[in-house]
């Protein structure tokens, strides 16, 4: 249907893709309908996992539109190249069911879910593509000629391949055929043509994953059978539901990889163990699971240094919180020259109002070392001052500034002032010398980034600031967050269970269950930080705590290898390991205090 390059939007200066409708088609009429209408309904949704389409018409090569670029595969490729398990797989759709979720409650309905329409960043956030076949809910005119199927016959759902109405359970069949697809590396129905691929979906029941991977629970098969029901009312009602009840169905099996990936495992294993040998001879295992127990025993996570595997809790330091009150920037709409904030200005998360006389998208000079994506830009009229805004993602820690822009601050970097922005919380830098002038910066810290608003010159940058609204993520506090430390202690709060279990161990065997059993608690614990939105404030922190948890899993893994196998010196090299891993832990725990959280046993 078209042509997607990487280009570069020459009034921005940003790379984008940039989709064109095949010239085979462009004198289509319908084929031209369908690709405006897809920009339409693409930028009608302004979602963090839905591809934000930046510009739509027509040049001389035709009708195009210009989107973000997502630097990253696409799902299918991911399942093409074996790179998924069950606990990516759900952290990867459950963010697709978010967007479909959201298509919905506007009214729409995707129609062609499939995996190549699912792109995947380099930090897997996800976003879904490709709304040509989308339609309206109360749409009463199609786009589809009579006896013309539009889909992906792999995952169409019995309905769409009828050439009845589709409904929101209509894609949701299509995620469950995806869902399949993740687990088991192949499409629902291998059939040797389009034609009984298009019966099966039809007529034959839902296939099971167990059949093709015995190794998942029985209960993930119940889930695809509701997911890919052929009465669409008998399907989960929402997306987001189909995928809590996967993650329910494969809570018992976090750990589950391909088939490649274990034997890959199991070779580098037996290889690793086959070349670790103890200089001096052999220690008999009852010698060694002794030793093990008592000292692996002694190294648990935890964030105070104590032993015996203590929960973790983390409680907010109320002074911090109570610091944060700050004064209302701006007034009641107007500013401090008089002029009225009569326009709106709006770009991804951010929306701003404006005076009269100020022009939107004017160029204005960048700021060194703050790469904003989908910059806002305002200016006065003679461009003595302006306003740009918009999201960074990589401002993390206590400033909420990124380490990039901080190295181009000549002298030392003011302090931030605790300041509201009407309901939003965030920090304000004034006088901040960059770039060969004085900036005045606002930072707020999102679910999306921090949004920032950078300013140069006039007296309207307080004004302006404070209309700031943000459409589509959710704000932050400033100091620590109670979610946030919430999580912490209920993921690391599981680990003190299965920690117990090692220093109990009598036997060689029973040594080996119980490191292997550590190990898959972190390697969960792990994937459950991975998951979690973490403050940007903790962003320098947390990938740090996801780090040392998933080192610590491989440590423990290791040590269960050295158990089994009888070599003593592997495992008191992975003794070491896990030493150094809790150590590391603590320390990633220990870098979330300045930001206002207490650690307790």
């Amino acid at each position: 249907m078209a042509v997607v390059y990487r280009a570069t939007q020459l009034s921005l200066n940003r790379e984008v893709a940039l989709k064109l409708l095949g010239t085979q088609l462009g004198e289509d009429a319908s084929f031209r309908e369908r690709f405006k209408r897809e920009g339409q309904m693409q930028a009608a949704l302004d979602h963090r996992h839905i591809v934000a389409v930046y510009e739509a018409g027509e040049s001389e090569l035709g009708l195009f539109l210009a989107m973000r670029l997502i630097p990253g595969p696409t799902l299918k490729e991911l399942i093409l190249g074996d790179q998924l398990d069950p606990r990516r797989t759900l952290r990867l759709l459950a963010q697709v069911a978010q967007a479909l979720d959201a298509a919905h409650e506007g009214g729409l309905i995707h129609r062609d879910i499939k995996p190549q329409n699912i792109l995947v960043d380099r930090d897997d956030h996800v976003y879904l593509a490709d709304f040509g076949l989308t339609k309206s809910l109360d749409e009463e005119s199609s786009l589809t000629a009579p006896g013309q199927f539009l889909g992906t016959i792999d995952y169409s759902a019995p309905e769409q391949i009828q050439g009845e109405a589709a409904t929101a359970a209509t894609d949701i069949y299509a995620l469950t055929a995806v869902l399949y697809e993740c687990l088991t590396g192949q499409v629902p129905f291998k059939e040797s043509n389009e034609a009984a691929v298009l019966h099966a979906h039809i007529i034959k029941p839902p296939p099971k994953a167990t059949d093709v991977r015995p190794e998942l629970p029985a209960a993930i098969d119940e889930v695809i059978a509701r997911g890919m029901a052929k009465d669409p009312t008998a399907r989960p009602v929402s997306a987001s539901e189909l995928l809590r009840e996967a993650t329910r169905a494969l809570a018992s099996v976090p750990t589950v990889v391909s088939q490649t990936e274990q034997t890959r495992s199991a070779e580098t294993l037996g290889a690793g163990t086959a070349q670790m040998t103890r200089a001096g001879g052999a220690v008999s295992p009852a010698v060694a699971a002794a030793k093990g127990a008592e000292t692996v025993a002694s190294a648990p996570p935890a964030a105070t240094g104590r032993t015996g595997g203590a929960a973790i809790a983390l409680v907010l330091a109320l002074g911090v919180v109570a610091a944060v009150v700050g004064f209302l920037v701006g007034g009641s709409g107007g500013s401090k020259t008089g002029a009225k904030l009569v326009n709106t200005a709006s770009v991804g998360h951010l929306q701003l109002r404006y005076p009269s006389g100020w022009q939107l998208g004017s160029p204005a000079a960048s700021v060194p070392g703050l790469s904003l994506s989908e910059p806002l830009v305002l200016s006065a009229a003679g461009g003595q001052a302006s306003v740009t805004a918009g999201e960074v993602t990589s401002a993390t820690g206590p400033t909420l500034l990124p380490a990039s822009f901080r190295a181009h601050v000549e002298g030392q970097l003011p302090a931030g002032e605790a300041v509201k922005l009407g309901a939003l919380e965030g920090y304000r830098y004034e006088g901040v010398r960059a770039g060969g002038g004085t900036l005045t910066l606002y930072a707020v810290p999102t679910t999306a980034g921090v949004a920032t608003i950078a300013c140069r010159g006039g007296n309207e940058c307080g004004p302006i600031a404070a209309t700031l609204r943000l459409v589509g993520t959710t704000p932050y506090g400033l100091g620590p967050s109670a979610g946030y430390a919430s999580r912490l202690t209920t993921v690391l709060g599981r680990l003190r269970g299965p920690l117990g279990t090692l220093a109990r161990a009598s036997t060689q065997a029973g040594q080996a269950s119980a490191a292997q059993r550590i190990a898959r608690a972190f390697s969960t614990a792990a994937g459950e930080l991975d998951a979690t939105s973490a403050p940007p404030a903790a962003g320098e922190a947390h990938p740090k705590l996801v780090a040392a948890t998933r080192g610590l899993s491989d440590a423990y893994a290791r040590l269960a290898g050295a158990a089994r196998s009888n070599d003593a010196g592997a495992y008191a090299r992975a003794r070491a390991d896990v030493a150094a891993g809790s150590a590391a832990l603590e320390s990633a725990l220990r870098g979330l205090r300045p930001l206002g959280y207490t650690l307790e046993t």
